[in-house]
Formats: structure tokens, C-alpha cells, sequence
């Protein structure tokens, strides 16, 4: 696979690449266009997957450069027959997009998934991300379905507003 001449490298990620593949989800990850994923996008996620899945951590590189990342984990619930593989972040810088590397990086974990016992592997993304949505069904993904995500401002609470009074907050 190449891209800008440069062969692009899919390999698991290594602890020294946690502040570029951060930085890089923040360039992608951002309020305007991402409201849930900026809200969930940390440097402790990231830490904690790599931390409790590493071997499902991946990046793609050229020229050693973090061009792109998939982050999974598996779910296994008991008294239940199978364990699930859950890609919960991937990302790719947007000069690099439409190369083959999100495909690459789907189809390493799919067979890292597999390789763990996982019968089946799923992911959300926003409804309005038609981009990714079509990605996923091309890889053969299905059943979308709607996700409602609520959120509410604690500062107008009356215990925050208590705690702020106090210079506790």
C-alpha cells in the first residue's frame, strides 16, 4: 500500500506513541463536527486501553510518522456464549484518508478479535457520520441503529453551586 510514495506500516502501538496518537484524535476528534467523541477523547482513555488491551491498540505509520489509529478492546459478559470485539476509537489523519489504512487497521483487528475468541465485533458512530457509516457497511457491518446520547450542565445544580460558593470546586 502506498501513499505519497511512502509505504504505510500497521503495527501495535507502542507506549512512546500514546502523545502523538492522542494529538492526532484531537485534531479529528473536535466539538464543532465530534460533540461526544471530544467529550470522550482523553489522554486517560487512550492510557487505559492501551493499559488493559494493548494487544488491540494499532497504529499505521509512514516514514514513522502516526498516520492513523484503531483502539478495541473485548467484551466478554458472563453467562454468555460469546465475546464480542469492540473497536472503540480508529482514526486516521485527514491526508491520509481514502488510502486503504481504516480498511487495513479494520481488517488487523477483525483477525486479532478473532484470534482471541470474539464471534462478533461492533463499534458505534454518530447517525450523522454518513462517511463512516458507509465505510463500516462496505466492510460489512450492519444493523444501524440510532443511539440517543443525553447530556445535562451540572453547574446550575444547587450542590454544585454549594461546592463553587465553598472554593471546594
Amino acid at each position: 500500500m502506498k501513499a505519497k510514495n511512502d509505504k504505510v506500516v500497521i503495527r501495535e502501538m507502542e507506549f512512546d506513541d500514546l502523545p502523538s496518537v492522542f494529538h492526532l484524535g484531537e485534531s479529528l476528534f473536535v466539538a464543532a463536527k465530534s460533540p461526544v467523541l471530544y467529550r470522550t477523547w482523553d489522554e486517560y482513555e487512550i492510557m487505559e486501553r492501551f493499559i488493559s488491551d494493548k494487544e488491540f491498540c494499532i497504529v499505521a505509520t509512514i516514514d514513522k510518522k502516526i498516520v492513523g489509529f484503531a483502539i478495541g478492546t473485548i467484551i466478554e459478559k458472563a453467562r454468555a456464549a460469546w465475546s464480542y470485539g469492540y473497536l472503540s476509537w480508529i482514526g486516521i489523519d485527514k491526508k491520509y484518508q481514502s488510502k486503504g489504512i481504516g480498511r487495513t487497521m479494520v481488517n488487523r483487528l477483525t483477525r486479532k478479535f478473532i484470534e482471541q475468541g470474539a464471534r462478533m465485533m461492533m463499534l458505534d458512530t454518530a447517525t450523522d457520520n454518513t462517511a463512516a457509516i458507509r465505510f463500516f457497511k462496505k466492510k460489512g457491518f450492519h444493523n444501524v441503529e440510532q443511539h440517543v446520547y443525553l447530556s445535562k450542565s451540572l453547574v446550575e445544580e444547587p450542590h454544585y453551586k454549594n461546592l463553587k460558593k465553598k472554593g471546594e470546586i
